[in-house]
This record gives C-alpha cells, structure tokens and sequence, in this order.
C-alpha cells in the first residue's frame, strides 16, 4: 500500500489502517513505509528504477501494488435556509383589550451559508507479477466530503477502500 500525501504522519497512518483492515479480513498486505524504505515519493522513477522496485518485491513475496491520490479538491458552499418561528402569548381573558390584541409574534432566522472542501481519492491496484506493459487490475475512486479529523476520514476511506477492493477485485 502506497498513499502518496506531503504529511509523513497522514501516509503512515493511511497506509497502516489500510493494511490492518486487509489483514482483518484474510489479505496479507504491508506498509510502503516497511517495505520500500523511502521518505515520499515526491520524485519520479525511472523505467530502470521502477524494474529494480518491482524485482524487490517480487522477492519479498507481494504480488500487487495498491496506490492511493487525492486527485480532486474542490470547495464548496451549502447553504442551510433559515426559518420562521411562531409564538403565541396566551390570551388574557380578564379585559377586552388583551384578548382584542391577541396574535402570534413571529421570528425569523436567516439562511446559514457553509464553505467546505470535498477530496477525492483514487486508489489504483497493479499487478506486479504480469510482464504486460499494462498492468492495472483496478481503480477505485472516493468522494471525502469535508473531513474535519483526519482519523475519521482515513478510517472512513480505509472501510470503503477495502469493501470495493475486496468486493470487486481481490478475493483473500
């Protein structure tokens, strides 16, 4: 499992929680941060790179690839329409003036417009033990819809990764 982020911590736990729910549910997965032993991935590899980086997996046992994105930021507003609220004072019986002047008093509460950032996240599996050129077995996309913790969002992301991917690629 590979997720390409800038915050070391925010890789380190994707990909961890990635490979803990595989593994709960019967597939053998490891960490990009165990296994291939670099800091990120901000560069890019050579063809002649990328063969040495196949081989060594290859030896140590792996058979795919999982590589995850964020391909899309995009900001939003909602707007939360407001609303009315209707009180009614209790008539007073006892004079003719109270009663006469009895209606509701009203109050109104204006719309609420809220800005938020929706993510999407692809998630792209290899198979690394097939010599074609092309390789991709499968591809995921998810839609993060204004994450405020990032634990949660990774721990949803995590569950809906390893659904679809179990669900339509891989069987353990």
């Amino acid at each position: 499992m590979v997720a390409h982020t800038k915050d070391r911590i925010a890789r380190i736990r994707a990909e961890g929680l990635v490979v803990n729910d595989l593994g709960l549910r019967g597939v053998n997965a490891a960490s990009s941060v165990d296994v291939i032993q670099t800091e990120n991935f901000s560069k890019e590899l050579s063809e002649s790179e990328i063969k040495v980086l196949i081989s060594q997996l290859l030896e140590a046992g792996f058979s795919g690839v999982l590589i995850t994105n964020v391909i899309n930021t995009e900001q939003y507003k909602d707007v939360i329409p407001g609303g009315s609220n209707v009180d009614y004072q209790p008539p007073q019986y006892g004079r003719f003036g109270q009663y006469y002047n009895y209606y509701p008093a009203t109050s109104w509460e204006p719309d609420r417009i809220e800005t938020a950032v929706d993510y999407t996240v692809e998630s792209c599996l290899y198979d690394i033990t097939s010599a074609k050129q092309d390789n991709l077995q499968w591809v995921g996309r998810f839609k993060l819809k204004n994450p405020r913790d990032i634990k949660e969002a990774i721990a949803q992301y995590s569950k809906e990764l390893v659904d679809a991917l179990l669900d339509q690629s891989i069987n353990p």
